[in-house]
């Protein structure tokens, strides 16, 4: 019979996490790991697609504006938009710059805390200076290589829909949908399952760049290598990762709603009294004072919300860095130099 390591792994990985985060329990240890998940997260965002199909249906509705008019009104249209862009065209440069060099920097800090948060699992002691001094270098390599793969498919999304604009702009709506986007939506489905994959195998290969102080293009070749030799193994983790991704999901789910009921409460009524006094003071609702006052306190609550959101759920990703760190130990290679708790020394009897 197979052993199946990544099943093997999940009942270490349940000892580990208790040992880190309850024997003893210690709220500084919780407030550090929160922070360092906090970066982990990083930044994330999404674009939504609409089409309006037009057909003679629409006459019944009102009178469609003619030829004539339509263009009229994209003339006029894209006259406005150019006017707008050559005059703030250096502070719209200026903006877009800023927010990509911020999204670079958060980037960057996250890709140095992958690697803060697996010296902190696996030494069982969170310092968040120390470890990130000792992973500038390798959070550099890990975010060039992320930045490569996410231009790589950014550049295969907008060369896949290239036909599609073709068609647009020669006016052959049905070519859109019915040919065109079907390379957007094949190279699209692809590069996920793609990059699913590779992001399976760099977060694999963290450790072993940590551990054998080698490179993320060497750590993520052995990584392959050996997974190449061992498939089954590979996709049986691939489906236990899964199956733990979406209970830990429903998990963070239902400890979040807990946290946003109890503290989104409390929350609510300090905000109520906060206005009460303002109402004592003289200021009314639309009050420039009050507005300001509980915008602030709005913006603050979201925050503490967030905060304690990832205090609450820091064990169901302690836990499945523990999964994945054992499975590595396993599967691999023995190079992960795990913590392990001192047992207590047994008093000798006196005869």
């Amino acid at each position: 019979m197979t052993n199946w390591i990544a099943w093997d792994a999940i009942e270490g990985a349940m000892t580990k996490t208790r040992q880190m985060l309850f024997e003893p329990f210690d709220l500084t240890k919780w407030v550090k790991l929160a922070i360092i998940l906090f970066f982990i997260g990083g930044i994330g965002g999404g674009s939504s697609f609409n089409s309006n199909p037009s057909g003679s249906n629409f006459k019944d509705f009102g009178d469609s504006p003619s030829d004539a008019e339509l263009d009229a009104f994209v003339e006029e249209t894209v006259s406005k938009v150019s006017a707008f862009v050559d005059q703030y065209m250096t502070y719209i440069v200026l903006t877009v710059l800023v927010i990509l060099l911020v999204v670079m920097l958060f980037s960057y800090i996250s890709n140095v805390m992958q690697f803060v948060f697996v010296e902190s699992v696996v030494r069982n002691h969170v310092t968040i200076r120390a470890y990130t001094r000792n992973n500038l270098g390798n959070g550099l390599r890990l975010f060039i290589l992320n930045w490569a793969l996410g231009i790589t498919f950014l550049t295969a999304i907008i060369l896949s829909l290239l036909p599609a604009l073709s068609a647009i702009l020669d006016g052959d709506i049905s070519a859109v949908f019915f040919g065109s986007l079907l390379t957007f939506f094949l190279v699209l489905v692809l590069g996920v399952i793609i990059l699913s994959i590779l992001g399976s195998f760099i977060n694999l290969a963290i450790p072993v760049m940590l551990y054998e102080n080698v490179g993320v293009l060497k750590a993520l070749s052995k990584v392959v290598s050996t997974a190449a030799h061992s498939i089954p193994q590979v996709l049986v983790y691939w489906i236990i990762r899964g199956v733990l991704g979406i209970i830990i999901g429903i998990a963070a789910v239902i400890i979040s709603l807990i946290v946003i009921l109890i503290a989104g409460l409390v929350l609510l009524l300090i905000g109520i009294m906060v206005y009460m006094i303002l109402t004592l003071l003289g200021f009314g609702f639309t009050d420039p004072v009050t507005l300001v006052v509980l915008g602030l306190l709005f913006i603050v609550s979201l925050i503490v919300l967030i905060f304690l959101i990832l205090l609450a759920t820091v064990p169901l990703p302690v836990f499945g860095k523990y999964h994945a760190l054992l499975f590595l130990q396993n599967w691999y290679a023995d190079v992960v130099p795990f913590w392990e708790p001192v047992p207590e020394s047994v008093p000798e009897s006196v005869p």
